[in-house]
């Protein structure tokens, strides 16, 4: 139970009337994942009821007032955005009340430095019934406030991401029967490398990419020299990228039919594909077959290699991200 003083008296506040509703940080698919796994962890610390809501500022959305979170995953608990859509209820930040909860983010404010009201302490500290996250931070501010008698006191970042994503992230059953029929039809044989190479549309991103896409080519023969008889599953949303390493690797090289831009698409790559859910389930099926591959090459200023990096447990020799 938790007290608060309001209106000059001290109330209560039932421990079924915390929750934490988790917005989009809209900074690409495992952007946004990230975030959700790091608020998932403030949810439990602070004894609140976790509600993911990916509404029409997420770059997934399919529909004004649908939740594109569940296009893709499980609710993450018993609860939705309409049971915290009350005027009983109070909101921070204070942008937020039940009437706008629904929509796009309203003006943050910006002072010194910083958008208003969105310092992680306040939200370590929050005693509203409504904590609204529409604000990334990293999972890291918030591990110092795991008690010892959380199951993830203790661990690493990494083992604090697979925890949470192990217990929270179910994929919806028509995701988890597309990944494994592409697996068993062409990877259920190894050795396989994973190799996840960047768009030079990201170049703006990461000044370096170009010299960081032409190590992949040595890294690779370089393996392929100890593993001869391995195969190369590519992940890639580049067009001649992979045009390129089917011409390099030939037949010993995997990848999924997904939708890719080549690096003069500017504007598709700013306005999405044009069916959205698709976009997402093809950045989820790669990455989820990354993890089923026996080595992995990746970028390490790439959330998608980021999140292969942490959703197996990889042994060190078999796994390299290029900075």
């Amino acid at each position: 139970m938790v007290f608060i003083y309001k209106n000059g008296i001290i109330e209560r506040i039932p421990k079924d009337e915390r929750f934490l509703l988790i917005k989009p940080w809209s900074a690409g698919f495992w952007g946004d994942m990230h975030d959700v796994q790091s608020k998932l962890l403030l949810a439990e610390i602070t004894n609140r009821h976790p509600i993911v809501f990916w509404g029409e500022d997420s770059l997934y959305s399919v529909g004004e007032n649908y939740n594109s979170f569940e296009q893709y995953f499980f609710r993450v608990s018993d609860y939705s955005i309409g049971d915290v859509v009350s005027d009983k209820y109070t909101y921070y930040p204070p942008t937020w009340k039940f009437f706008n909860i629904f929509q796009r983010e309203p003006t943050k404010g910006y002072s010194n430095g910083q958008f208003l009201y969105r310092e992680f302490i306040n939200f370590i500290n929050c005693d509203t019934n409504v904590l609204v996250s529409d604000f990334w931070h990293p999972l890291s501010q918030y591990m110092p406030w795991i008690k010892e008698d959380h199951p993830a006191y203790g661990l690493s970042e990494d083992d604090v991401y697979r925890y949470i994503h192990k217990k929270y992230i179910k994929l919806q059953p028509d995701i988890v029967d597309e990944i494994e029929e592409f697996y068993h039809i062409h990877m259920a044989t190894g050795p396989i490398l994973a190799v996840h190479i960047r768009s030079g549309i990201k170049i703006n991103e990461v000044p370096h990419l170009c010299e960081l896409n032409a190590q992949y080519s040595q890294e690779i023969d370089s393996y392929l020299k100890d593993n001869p008889s391995s195969r190369i599953f590519l992940l890639t949303d580049d067009e001649e990228i992979l045009e390129q390493y089917k011409q390099m690797y030939g037949d010993i090289l995997i990848y999924t039919d997904c939708e890719r831009k080549t690096v003069n698409d500017i504007e598709l790559c700013i306005k999405s594909f044009p069916n959205r859910r698709r976009k997402g389930i093809d950045i989820i099926k790669d990455t989820y077959l990354a993890c089923k591959c026996d080595h992995f090459i990746g970028n390490g200023h790439s959330q998608v290699s980021i999140a292969i990096s942490r959703l197996k447990l990889w042994e060190n020799e078999r796994i390299k991200l290029l900075m």
